[in-house]
């Protein structure tokens, strides 16, 4: 009787020590699989908000400016809205600006009675469709999937929309010439001034050769003017 009753204790004795070793050992495995899971969530909560922020500024050429290269100025028309001067200047320029966005549209003589809009000064952020309050050179010259090239002094008369950095920078991308203003770093910020223009406007100097400057540039003539 006496064994029996011992055999009986020692039973539950030990079953007490395997249910609670059971519990522990699955609370601990669900403490280590919540723990794994809560970093898996981390690292990748943290790699989408690196991810995000390296994409986050995204730069493309404003096509509503683009589009207007080489037009006449009766073609453009009212496109940029209504026009806060309008202005006749030297060597058949003609300025027309604009207040909200700020831009400013060079039209030159096509020598047949009329105008043709050769260059656009804007501000980067405008000319170059981002939001952001700055974006690397280099991160405009990759998506843009531009070449750079020094610029001459001469480009300074299109930077007249925004803010001058230290240099200014030219271009090509898609066919467009893009002027942009360059500050320390080389960082472009969204209020740094640029210009989009015409290549004959653009000046370039690139493997000692220079092309000449904006008012040296002979004023090429339309289609109606060679007719």
């Amino acid at each position: 009787m006496k064994k029996r009753f011992l055999i009986t204790v020692l039973g539950l004795t030990m079953g007490s020590a395997l249910l609670f070793s059971a519990c522990g050992s699955k609370k601990e495995t669900a403490e280590t699989t919540q723990s794994v899971a809560e970093t898996t969530t981390k690292a990748e909560e943290s790699t989408t908000a690196e991810t995000t922020t390296a994409a986050s500024v995204k730069v493309d050429i404003n096509y509503d400016i683009a589009n207007h290269l080489d037009e006449s100025f009766d073609d453009v028309g009212s496109a940029f809205g209504t026009a806060a001067s309008d202005e006749k200047a030297e060597a058949g320029e003609r300025i027309v600006k604009y207040a909200d966005p700020e831009r400013v549209l060079h039209y030159y003589d096509d020598k047949s009675g009329g105008y043709v809009l050769e260059a656009v000064s804007a501000k980067a952020g405008d000319l170059l469709s981002f939001t952001a309050d700055s974006v690397k050179l280099d991160d405009i010259l990759d998506q843009m999937e531009g070449e750079k090239a020094t610029g001459l002094e001469s480009n300074d008369a299109y930077l007249t929309v925004g803010v001058k950095g230290d240099s200014n920078v030219v271009f090509q991308s898609e066919g467009y010439y893009l002027i942009v203003s360059v500050g320390k770093d080389n960082v472009v910020s969204k209020d740094s001034a640029a210009a989009i223009v015409t290549e004959d406007r653009a000046g370039v100097d690139t493997a000692g050769e220079t092309k000449k400057a904006p008012s040296e540039i002979k004023i090429p003539e339309t289609t109606a003017a060679k007719k």
